[in-house]
Parts: structure tokens; sequence; C-alpha cells
């Protein structure tokens, strides 16, 4: 076994990189010079800007599909506006809801960010927000707090009402806990992928979240192409990745996604197969095979950051290799739940499950008709079965289940 190692470090050590400098390819790089954002950039500069000046701004709602550019924009302009800043009791924030998971890890990275140490468990959601805004009105500090994926706190039905009362809690702090009139504030910029987004909110969060909203629209792919050509530049020695090479990335990100994060990353993951290689140059080959395992890892991300539910139903579809009705996969699911030590939804529930995997394209649900049975859905996998054990077989929850299987 050490002999492959040896081979393989052998190899890097000796050979050539094609990279110059790789960490411009990753995902939170943010380049000095960001292309075709620059109305956005403009809009969100002007709507934070009186923060310079200890003045609370207005909330910002940032809308736009994947890869156009909302979180780099948003931590371009927080970057720049940090140097502005001559006030230490000024904070900027950013979380990602979505990777943070639950509610009370989103309240407990908010704590961090402000200097409020959050035990890891053990606090009601009431009790950490209070020590959060405590400690704001105390130290006076004034809070431009940035939430990446912000629907992730509302957009699933088992925690929106607690998605809601955060939200509402943090937009009216003004109001609501800051009473005395002091210097500190806290401003929301949301970022979201889902332009209905405001629909999972109650009317009181939206009225007093009363944001300005700016769109950012997919990429064409001739700026994908120039995108791609900036990144080169700073990313690979030269004549290491042709024209061609980036028209084919572009064609392949921009066509039906207008996704620049998309493209640069089958960028570096096509460098990197080219590298292992050996090879001086990025290769069509080497663009295809990349593409194919970003399409898996995808679809493995998207099944590992599932709730424990949500795993179980798609655990139990993954049962029937020819698919089968909801009321089939609802008893195997029970059956799951009992060997995994789980409390059961409700069928109502799981059906609505069924349709949230199938909006995220894991499963089909098609109505079929079933003659004087009537009709009901069919369920079946729409991805491979491995996909679901590779990305389950981590899981705790789902590690001894596995095993047996």
């Amino acid at each position: 076994m050490s002999e492959f190692l040896d081979d393989i470090f052998n190899k890097v050590a000796s050979g050539k990189s094609i990279f110059k400098k790789r960490e411009v390819l990753n995902i939170d790089y943010i380049p000095e010079r960001i292309l075709f954002r620059e109305e956005q950039i403009k809009k969100i500069g002007e709507t934070l800007s009186p923060v310079i000046k200890g003045a609370k701004p207005s909330n910002l709602l940032l809308y736009g599909k994947t890869g156009t550019g909302k979180t780099m924009v948003a931590r371009y302009v927080m970057n720049k506006l940090n140097d502005y800043i001559k006030d230490n009791h000024t904070v900027f924030a950013y979380l990602n809801c979505r990777i943070n998971g639950t509610p009370y890890r989103v309240l407990s990275e908010i704590g961090e960010h402000v200097g409020v140490k959050i035990p890891f468990t053990g606090l009601s959601l009431s009790e950490v927000e209070k020590r959060i805004f405590e400690h704001l009105i105390d130290n006076g500090i004034k809070l431009v707090l940035i939430l990446d994926e912000i629907d992730f706190l509302v957009n699933n039905a088992s925690k929106r009402d607690i998605g809601n009362d955060i939200l509402y809690q943090f937009t009216r702090y003004d109001s609501i806990y800051n009473t005395n009139g002091t210097k500190s504030f806290v401003t929301i910029v949301g970022i979201s992928n889902d332009l209905k987004f405001m629909e999972y909110l109650e009317g009181r969060v939206q009225s007093s979240l009363r944001s300005e909203e700016i769109l950012f629209p997919p990429y064409t792919v001739e700026e994908i192409k120039e995108i791609l050509k900036d990144r080169v530049r700073e990313a690979f020695i030269e004549n290491s990745v042709s024209n061609e090479i980036i028209n084919l990335i572009a064609a392949y990100s921009g066509s039906e996604h207008g996704d620049a994060r998309r493209a640069v990353d089958l960028l570096r993951v096509s460098g990197e197969l080219a590298e292992r290689e050996g090879s001086i140059k990025i290769e069509d080959k080497h663009v295809h095979e990349a593409l194919k395992n970003i399409e898996k890892d995808k679809v493995q991300e998207a099944i590992s950051s599932l709730p424990v539910q949500e795993k179980a139903v798609i655990y139990s579809i993954a049962s029937f290799p020819n698919g089968e009705t909801t009321g089939h996969v609802y008893l195997k699911y029970q059956e799951v739940c009992n060997q995994l030590g789980l409390q059961p939804l409700t069928q109502r529930r799981i059906s609505s499950i069924i349709n949230e995997l199938d909006m995220l394209g894991l499963v089909s649900a098609p109505i079929i008709n079933r003659g004087r049975h009537g009709r009901s859905k069919k369920v079946e996998l729409t991805i491979d079965k491995n996909q679901i054990i590779e990305a389950l077989k981590n899981d705790e929850v789902f590690k001894l289940l596995l095993n047996a299987v």
C-alpha cells in the first residue's frame, strides 16, 4: 500500500504543475475584479453605505440562481466596506444557513461572530436570542448580518415556524429589544436561490423585513467565457488552457444554467485530472471526465444535506428497484424508522417530502391511473442507488443500518 502512495507522491513532487495559483479556483475566492456585476455591486454599496457613518442601512434581499455571483458580490462589498469602518463596534457577520443546518446552529454561529459563546446544546432558542441581543445592546454593536441561503430557514415545513420567528426577532430588534435608543442595530442581507422565498414568510415577517431586492440574472455563455479567461490568466501557467477548452466549459455551464460557479469548478477539476495524468494542458477528455465527477458529487452533497426524516424516505424509495406507490413506500418508511429509532411522520407529511425530493430531481413521482383502484403516485429514484449509499454511509444514524444490509 505504501508503494502506491510513494508512486503518487513522487510523481507530484517531480512533475511540473499546470497550476500557477490554484486558490483562484476555490469556491470562496473573491477576485479583485468582478465582471458583469457592476450594477449589483453599486446598488448593494449604496444601500449599505450608511453604516460608514454609524447609521442603520436598509435590509437587503439578493435573488438569483446558483452561480450568479450573489455570495461573491455580497462578500466583496462587505470586505470593501470594512476598509472604511473606523468603529470597532461595527460587525459584519457572514454565515450559510444550509451549512449550519439547524436554527440553533445558525443562532450559535451569529453568537460567535458578535462575541457570545453559545453552548453546543442545552438552551432554548429564545434564550440564545436573548443572550445575543443583550450582548449587542450592552456593547453598542452595529451588526450587518449576511444570511446566505436564507430560504433554508423557512422552506422546510417542519421548521418554518421556527425560521419565521428567528427572522422576525432579528428584523424587529430595534423595536422589541433596543428600546433605550442605543446606537446598536441589526441589518439583514439575505441571499436566496429561490425566487419564491418571500412566499415562505409570514405576513409579520414580510412587513418587518421591508427589504430592498436585487436580482442577479444568469450569466450568458459569452460572459462565462470572459470570467473563465480571467480565472485562467490567474490560476494556470501559460498555454495550458486553450480557448477551445474555455469555450467547451462555458457551453456546458452556460447554455442551460448560466452558472459561473459550475464553470469555474469544472475548470478546476479538469485541471486536477490533467495534472494527475502528467499532461501539460487540459484536453477535451479531462473536461468530459470532470463533468461526470461533478454531477456525481452534487447528488451526494444534496442527499447528505437532507434532514434525517427525508433521508429515511429516500432510503425507503431506494428499496424498490422499479418504483412503488406512496402507500407501499410509507409502509417501508415506517419499518426504516423502527430500525433507526425514529418517530414516524404522518403519511400526509411523507407525501409532502416526496414532492420536495421530486423538486430536487432525486426521485420521480408521476400520478398513474390504476383502473378500478383509482389514481396513485408511483415513486422511483432518478439517480443511482449507489449514490444514496455513498451519501449515507458516513451518517451516524444510517451507518448501522447500511452495515446490516
